[in-house]
């Protein structure tokens, strides 16, 4: 693949995925996971932007809370303040919350609340507070909560904490779940400007199955203990390792082969090693590996051998649907008539022969 400068890590749907809505004993919605300031339900989050500039920040933050938060029919949301001197936006958002829809009906609730961006030298603050819901509204003026009424602990939890309740359990779990594709969506459109510059090329040259040299000068061997190594240590060829060998994906122990080109190589994604895949969702058996898995392995054989390597243990970090244009700006040779979602994990342990 060529150089990987064209990452559109572009704002995930906020509900495009199947989740399931009975996950109610998911400690993600349990105690802890609501928090205060000032006595409002406020959640934050602090992304590291050094390798940004503080302009480049602040202009990728108002522009993507321009696209963001903007009014549809009858619903209001808009960028509300903007102060490039002092790094704030604030932004007012009217949205609806779906918890379950069907041909016969439909439940969702409206919810209002304000987000907040803060843009430091070195960091980007992200801020989601003044929560409220207005419920039901066509039954004669629906039923209006605030956050700090209706999720709490006490209301949204059954007395042992450890399950949602049945009613204001769904609106904690909605809330927490555009809270965090939120700050997902926030943190991909400047992690797409910090991986234009930071991707490095995948180089293909002929591949000598015995040994593989990395920029270290090290050896890749089909004998001897996997020892772990930095990701800087790791051959630059693994997209020929996996072209000449064999590449496969592991989960709890159990492997799926890949294609070679399925290997997108490394980057740094808020100064962390980061590794892509790009796979090809005809792929039934590894497409569903990586939606279910949150951890997972990519193991590299050479030729001929019946063990691994190379190891790199990733924690998936986020998903993005790639474009045909996207996909041909990559790797000119890939099928563009597939459809391939492109991976993105942060590079946990990595170990080679």
């Amino acid at each position: 693949m060529k150089k990987l400068l064209l990452l559109l890590l572009v704002s995930l749907p906020l509900f495009g995925e199947a989740k399931d809505k009975n996950d109610n004993s998911n400690p993600k919605y349990l105690a802890g996971a609501i928090t205060m300031e000032e006595g409002k339900v406020t959640f934050t989050k602090t992304v590291p932007t050094s390798g940004l500039s503080r302009e480049d920040v602040f202009n990728t933050m108002k522009n993507w809370a321009e696209g963001r938060f903007k009014s549809e029919g009858k619903l209001h949301s808009q960028v509300a303040f903007v102060d490039e001197s002092k790094g704030d936006i604030a932004a007012v958002a009217e949205e609806y919350m779906v918890f379950s829809s069907s041909a016969l009906s439909l439940d969702r609730t409206r919810i209002y609340y304000q987000f907040l961006i803060h843009v430091e030298e070195d960091c980007c603050e992200l801020t989601m507070t003044r929560i409220r819901y207005w419920y039901e509204e066509n039954r004669d003026g629906g039923e209006k909560y605030t956050a700090e009424e209706w999720i709490n602990d006490d209301m949204a939890l059954n007395k042992k904490q450890t399950k949602l309740a049945p009613i204001c359990g769904k609106f904690r779990r909605e809330t927490i779940d555009l809270k965090d594709a939120l700050f997902e969506s926030a943190s991909a459109a400047l992690g797409k400007n910090l991986l234009a510059g930071a991707a490095q090329p995948v180089v293909s040259p002929a591949v000598v199955p015995s040994q593989v040299p990395s920029p270290s000068k090290t050896v890749v061997s089909v004998t001897g203990d996997l020892k772990e190594v930095k990701v800087a240590d790791l051959p630059v060829d693994l997209a020929g390792i996996a072209k000449n060998g064999r590449i496969t994906l592991a989960v709890n122990g159990e492997e799926t082969e890949l294609k070679a080109d399925s290997w997108g190589g490394f980057g740094k994604l808020f100064s962390k090693d980061v590794a892509y895949l790009l796979i090809d969702k005809s792929r039934i058996a590894a497409s569903a590996i990586m939606a279910q898995s949150d951890a997972y392995q990519v193991m590299f054989y050479l030729e001929g051998s019946a063990e691994p390597s190379v190891v790199v243990s990733c924690k998936k970090t986020m998903a993005q649907k790639m474009s045909t244009d996207e996909l041909k700006s990559l790797n000119q040779n890939i099928d563009a008539s597939k459809e391939y979602t492109m991976y993105i994990g942060e590079v946990t342990n990595a170990q080679m022969r």
